[in-house]
Parts: C-alpha cells; sequence; structure tokens
C-alpha cells in the first residue's frame, strides 16, 4: 500500500464489513474518524504525547 504525504489514510475494505464498522460506530455516536483517532491514540499514546504538546 502507498504512503503519501497527505493526512489522509485509504483502506480498502468488503463492503459488507465497511457498513457493519459504519453502523457500529453509528450507535456509539461516533465517526469513523473519531474512532481511528481513540484506538490510535490507545495502541500508540507516545505518538500523540509529543504533537499534543506544541
Amino acid at each position: 500500500m502507498a504512503v503519501g504525504t497527505s493526512g489522509r489514510i485509504v483502506i480498502d475494505l468488503d463492503p459488507t464489513i465497511k457498513n457493519a464498522i459504519y453502523q457500529k460506530l453509528k450507535l456509539n455516536g461516533l465517526t469513523m474518524k473519531e474512532w481511528f483517532e481513540q484506538k490510535a491514540k490507545s495502541d500508540f499514546p507516545e505518538l500523540f504525547n509529543s504533537t499534543e504538546n506544541k
């Protein structure tokens, strides 16, 4: 998968899985971006601690 310089992340998923994820996120009141950021901060806090202090 190519890695560009923009802030975008593109992931190819099975459409059924994608729709199921969006449904679950909606039930939890989250967008895909919010969920991804929460997950990334949880899994890799060291990456966010340095950028939040700037």
